[in-house]
């Protein structure tokens, strides 16, 4: 049990890296003349394939039942890519920082859904890592030019909840014991798919015309895509979905990082502050559960003695 925690967490981890390099090489990608719609479409589309290719060389078990088959489509279409499309629309509206600080309200959403409607145990490792990541987060991505507009708001919003379905399908009983590779194909399917629908209708869809352009394209592809895709995914899978969106928070530190290393962005004292909270969240959910539960009945133990006099 304890090493699937580590390594459910580790997974987790290494996947906030790649994901949090994704703004970077996106800027970079727009200086090689391509645009967000064929940005996304090669990505998804050649992550499918890559992914598949894996799935149908190793023999892996990739069928299912339509209704999981549908579920699977859905979870990638409105969980995985209806993030970054509401994310993205609520950039025009608002700045990218007030939009990620939103954004990351979904680790708060899922949890409360875990405790309120699954009815799962209060954990005070999940609820002070919460605090303290969310207080990190703040910090890292707040600036002053932060302005407030209600239909960016909004689309923020709905990018978290959209996160949120994405995270906690994840953990559904049916989804959960697939291997993750044969999810992360689907995801990658139905999202390539609903970009190529997108492109066909609106034609603005086309080649890179550098080998750069393509340099990025596949690093979004294998990097940003299948491999952190895969390792959320079995994080998901060993460690649960609140704990999981918990150390993402981790990803808006890792954008902050590359860009200063990558594009020469400024890297402030609040943001690296926040680096160290987020990272603290990480080291509480470490604690195991068999140590909070002593300390509890140690201090119950106490208090009834004192009511004893003893």
């Amino acid at each position: 049990m304890k090493n699937n925690w580590l390594k459910g967490t580790l997974l987790v981890i290494l996947s906030t890296f790649a994901y949090g390099s994704i703004p970077v090489i996106t800027k970079l990608s727009f200086e090689e003349g391509l645009n967000v719609s064929s940005i996304l479409f090669f990505r998804f589309f050649i992550a499918a394939i890559i992914t598949w290719g894996y799935i149908f060389s190793k023999n892996m078990h990739y069928k299912t039942s339509l209704s999981h088959f549908l579920y699977l489509l859905l979870l990638g279409a409105v969980g995985f890519l209806g993030t970054s499309f509401f994310i993205c629309s609520a950039y025009t509206y608002i700045s990218g920082s007030l939009a990620t600080i939103i954004l990351f309200t979904h680790p708060a959403m899922i949890a409360g859904y875990e405790m309120v409607v699954l009815k799962e145990e209060k954990d005070i490792r999940k609820l002070l890592a919460l605090i303290v990541s969310g207080i990190g987060m703040v910090l890292v991505v707040w600036s002053d030019n932060i302005h407030i507009n209600l239909i960016g708001v909004i689309f923020s919003l709905l990018s978290a909840l959209c996160y949120s379905f994405y995270a906690l399908g994840l953990s559904e009983k049916r989804t959960k014991a697939m291997n993750s590779v044969v999810v992360a194909g689907y995801v990658a399917f139905s999202c390539a798919a609903v970009y190529f629908i997108q492109g066909m209708l609106n034609n603005n869809i086309f080649l890179p015309s550098t080998s750069k352009g393509w340099m990025y394209i596949f690093i979004q592809a294998l990097f940003c895509t299948v491999f952190p895709t895969i390792a959320f995914c079995k994080g998901v899978q060993l460690i649960g979905s609140s704990t999981s969106v918990i150390i993402s928070t981790f990803e808006p530190v890792v954008a902050c990082i590359t860009g200063f290393f990558i594009l020469g962005e400024v890297l402030t004292l609040p943001m690296m502050l926040g680096g160290v909270l987020i990272l603290s969240a990480i080291f509480i959910l470490q604690i195991p559960k068999e140590i909070k539960i002593t300390l509890l009945n140690e201090s119950g133990q106490k208090r009834f003695n004192k009511n004893r006099g003893v």
